[in-house]
Formats: structure tokens, C-alpha cells, sequence
């Protein structure tokens, strides 16, 4: 499945890493993420924590409590998300050494 239709996006105040995460899943798997990730938000989470990442799975980003949670997709082996600077679609590793916590969720 080609994602490069999701590659234009950028970041506003009413679009940020949330509303591309479910915008990108709903593509990848036809289903309507956004009520399952603002219960997950809201810590009611209906996903499942996995400890590795499997394609398509959800991420989280977070270095501390009072820092906001960074969301995106692991997909295809690369991570997909949304940044002040635009999309990009890189190796995991890439972003995740610039958080102290990373989290899988399917």
C-alpha cells in the first residue's frame, strides 16, 4: 500500500502527530483510530502493549510526565509520524533516541 499521499502533510494547531496518526492508520487499516486514542490518551486504553513493534502498530514518545505524548505508526518497518517540520518516514531508531520512553501498541 503506497502512504505517499500522507507525505504533504503539515503541522497546525488543529492537525498535529494525533490527527495524522489516525488519518495514516485508518489508510493502512480501514479502521477509525480516533476515539480508541483519546481514551488511550485518557489513560482508558482498549490497545493492547506489545514489546516490540509490528507492522502496523502505534507509538508513543515520552521523556517525562509533563512533556506531551508524540504519537505515530511504525509501518512497513519504518516510523511514520507528523512534526512541527512535516512528515517523515524514517527508521525508528532516528526518532527514538530523542525520547526516554518508546511504547507499541496494537
Amino acid at each position: 500500500m503506497s502512504i505517499d499521499n500522507l507525505l504533504d502533510r503539515t503541522w497546525s494547531k488543529d492537525y498535529t502527530c494525533n490527527e495524522f496518526a489516525c488519518e495514516a492508520w485508518q489508510q493502512i487499516t480501514s479502521e477509525n483510530l480516533t476515539k480508541r486514542l483519546t481514551k488511550l490518551l485518557n489513560g482508558k486504553s482498549s490497545f493492547k502493549r506489545i514489546e516490540e513493534p509490528i507492522s502496523p502498530c502505534i507509538v508513543f514518545f515520552t521523556n517525562n510526565n509533563r512533556s506531551s505524548t508524540h504519537v505515530g505508526l511504525f509501518y512497513a518497518d519504518k516510523l511514520l509520524h507528523l512534526t512541527p517540520r512535516g512528515v517523515q518516514y524514517v527508521p525508528l531508531e532516528l526518532v527514538a533516541c530523542n525520547f526516554r520512553e518508546v511504547r507499541f501498541y496494537t
